[in-house]
């Protein structure tokens, strides 16, 4: 009996801790790995001493078992870290999209979560995402979603099928929507002052427009920000109400 409750909490563990690698927050490599092992160590025990688990490995435990079993606890922890990391990724592209198109995308900053260079915008709206987030408690609820999916997708019940790749699927392109739909005001202002920046060079050839039309689209793209800054807090209020609901809609295919 011991053993089985042992295997319960390994099980347990390989969920929450695969949760942890892909989650936005802990998988930056700035956060120490001992942070990161005490954290899933503390949610494992608490979702442990919470929750009834009368069958994992059971009676009928094997290493070929064991082995599946961990391998579907990790699937299943990695998949809902992998659907936060993706809402958060959407405000990510939108910032892109907004400095490519206003002329930032050279000036890009370092970034630890990735190991590689990420462009101005991009950044400041992902952290930005990051503190709505936090201010919205959306955290508890991202915690009360990793404990339900062991109510939803039972100790080695994994079972991933066709409706659970359809549901992703819809997921991608939700969150290519979601981009586009955030940077637009930018790319529709910087779309208008080109057009006027042409129109002014047929009717003045002498001024230089390109040389003016770098420092006014950055200003034009910056200001909109800028505008838009407010309506972005209650649109991402908006799209991280929708979180909770995708991670249990998914689980449940996953049963």
């Amino acid at each position: 009996m011991t053993d089985v409750i042992w295997l319960n909490f390994l099980l347990i563990l390989t969920r929450v801790g695969s949760f942890f690698v892909t989650l936005p927050f802990t998988s930056y490599r700035g956060v120490p790995n001992l942070v990161k092992v005490f954290l899933a160590l503390v949610v494992s025990y608490l979702i442990f001493l919470s929750s009834d688990f009368s069958y994992a490995a059971g009676d009928s435990f094997t290493t070929m078992r064991m082995v599946l079993f961990l391998g579907g606890e990790t699937l299943t922890g990695l998949t809902i870290g992998f659907i936060v990391l993706l809402f958060f990724t959407a405000f990510r592209m939108a910032g892109q999209l907004a400095d490519v198109t206003i002329g930032l995308s050279m000036a890009g900053i370092f970034d630890p979560q990735f190991g590689s260079s990420v462009t101005l915008l991009s950044q400041f709206y992902y952290l930005f995402a990051m503190v709505i987030y936090f201010t919205l408690n959306g955290h508890h609820y991202l915690f009360l979603a990793l404990a339900r999916s062991f109510e939803l997708i039972p100790l080695g019940g994994l079972s991933f099928n066709d409706v659970t790749v359809r549901m992703l699927l819809e997921l991608f392109y939700y969150i290519w929507a979601m981009s586009f739909q955030i940077a637009a005001p930018i790319v529709a202002a910087i779309l208008i002052t080109d057009i006027a920046l042409g129109l002014i060079s047929e009717t003045v050839p002498q001024l230089h427009v390109f040389l003016e039309g770098l420092t006014l689209k950055v200003f034009v793209g910056l200001f909109v920000v800028y505008l838009t800054l407010p309506f972005m807090s209650l649109v991402m209020e908006e799209i991280f109400g929708s979180l909770y609901t995708n991670i249990i809609n998914i689980m449940e295919s996953m049963t």
